[in-house]
């Protein structure tokens, strides 16, 4: 008997009184939850690497969360540039399945050595939010394109929300692979979606090649600088075999570059980079959101590591109680994000950015210096998300007024592979952080006050480095003053 494949969705469009219709509203939902999986993932994961860590007798845990950065940061270009010459939609499909396989080898794994490989798996995923960035301005109409991303942006709202609650009950109940089979599930629901709601994208280019090369150098220099600033710990920061690293890192960074300039397809478009706008969106973007995606870990070592004098400082919490205090924090980063796809209608996108920078910034700072008891991880927790919702919220709106319809897909490809590579080396320096006043018992480690202050203050460096970066960021468009693409008349 044959069988044949769904129907394509049609391309929806607005309702005549200009609101967002019903099957606008679907699509929206629908290209909410998988882009928002890496978020997801941040979340569930990072919930049970206490336990991981335990269960295992590893010392290695922070390489649980690095396997699957550096995946992402790697294969994002690539399926950036298949969405362009396949179809956005059936690429999503893909690498949803693929990652639901790599999350099945996750929670079945005997082993931590298999489980480092069904994350890397798992990492194909990853880049579902750089394919949904790029189709928003095709399937939304242009009144609505700024609404769409910001909501996109700030559902990492939800996820911080539900996502705790539901992990730290399961985590509880079910220990840690309770939470992984509910990861592996979300994945699941994410493909379903997609498969039912998403409309068919027109692709954007018929001849598109793959820069391997360009692939294998990137990654090459990204392992090396990753691994340099792990071992500087153990090494000590001074030893040659550290700056050999460091030198390799930057010597493969700038083959990279000359790799690029001569490639037909590069990974990244060294010569968009060369206009001040975009240069300067993509690198405060995603230095500001992989360090606050990188920090969102932070808690699991505050609240879930036990409390052992002189051993650990954590706070022993259960993970449903680390889920209720955090649900404040939560809430807070959703309702802001929704507010800024309104703020940026109406002002330079640059400012509510910046603001939410500093605010982030100076909220870690009180994370790193009061985090031990209830009362000062919510109040410095929402204080950080109050700037965090502006942070997540407005980074793709600052892209969409930079770049044309043509360079959106490879400009929303550049800028997820770039917030994947700040987030694993701002993962590595805290980790780096944590390990300059960590104890080790039963082959894991454990980590100390002056490590974990150190550890928030890291990071609040890194967020007032985007802060600095933002200075060059020229005037942008706002999201109703931008061209719209083919999709909404489609």
């Amino acid at each position: 008997m044959s069988t044949s494949a769904p129907p394509t969705p049609a391309a929806p469009a607005a309702a005549p009184d200009g609101r967002l219709g019903g099957r606008l509203t679907l699509v929206l939902l629908a290209m909410l939850w998988p882009a928002q999986m890496l978020t997801v993932a941040g979340v569930f994961t990072a919930l049970t690497q206490a336990s991981i860590a335990q269960h295992f007798h590893t010392t290695q845990i922070a390489w649980f969360t690095l396997t699957y950065s550096l995946v992402v940061t790697c294969v994002t270009p690539f399926v950036a540039r298949a969405g362009d010459l396949f179809g956005r939609r059936r690429i999503m499909l893909f690498i949803l399945a693929a990652g639901v396989l790599g999350d099945l080898l996750v929670v079945m794994a005997p082993n931590y050595e298999t489980m480092l490989v069904g994350r890397g798996l798992a990492g194909l995923y990853g880049p579902m939010a750089a394919l949904v960035y790029a189709s928003a301005r095709d399937v939304f109409p242009p009144r609505h394109v700024g609404l769409a991303t910001g909501a996109i942006g700030s559902a990492a709202g939800i996820v911080l929300v539900t996502c705790p609650l539901l992990g730290g009950w399961l985590l509880d109940h079910f220990g840690f692979r309770g939470a992984l089979w509910a990861l592996t599930a979300g994945v699941a629901l994410g493909f379903v979606l997609v498969l039912c709601f998403v409309p068919k994208i027109p692709p954007t280019e018929t001849n598109v090649s793959f820069d391997w090369l360009g692939g294998v150098l990137l990654g090459a220099s990204a392992t090396a600088m990753i691994y340099a600033i792990g071992q500087g710990g153990t090494w000590g920061w001074t030893d040659p075999k550290l700056f050999g690293l460091l030198g390799l890192s930057v010597v493969l960074a700038v083959l990279f570059v000359l790799a690029e300039l001569r490639a037909a397809e590069p990974l990244l478009d060294v010569r968009m980079l060369a206009r001040r706008d975009v240069a300067s969106v993509l690198v405060s973007t995603a230095v500001g959101q992989g360090a606050f995606f990188a920090a969102g870990t932070m808690i699991v070592f505050v609240a879930l590591y036990p409390h052992i004098p002189g051993v650990s400082d954590g706070l022993g919490w259960t993970g449903t109680h680390n889920a209720v205090v955090g649900l404040p924090a939560g809430v807070l980063i959703l309702l802001v994000g929704l507010a800024a796809g309104v703020l940026t209608r109406k002002m330079d996108p640059r400012i509510p950015w910046r603001v939410g920078l500093a605010v982030t910034a100076l909220g870690m700072v009180g994370q790193g210096l009061y985090h031990h008891n209830e009362t000062q991880i919510i109040l410095f927790g929402c204080l950080t998300n109050l700037g965090a919702g502006l942070v997540l919220a407005c980074g793709g709106i600052l892209l969409l007024g930079v770049v044309s319809p043509k360079e959106q897909g490879v400009a929303s490809g550049m800028s997820i592979m770039l917030v994947n590579l700040v987030n694993t080396i701002a993962a590595q320096i805290m980790f780096s952080a944590l390990n300059s006043d960590s104890r080790v018992l039963n082959g894991t480690s454990f980590y100390l006050d002056g490590a974990l202050r150190s550890a928030y203050f890291a990071m609040a460096g890194c967020m007032a480095f985007a802060l600095l970066l933002s200075v060059f960021i020229p005037k942008v468009l706002r999201p109703d003053q931008i061209e719209s693409g083919t999709a909404v008349s489609a």
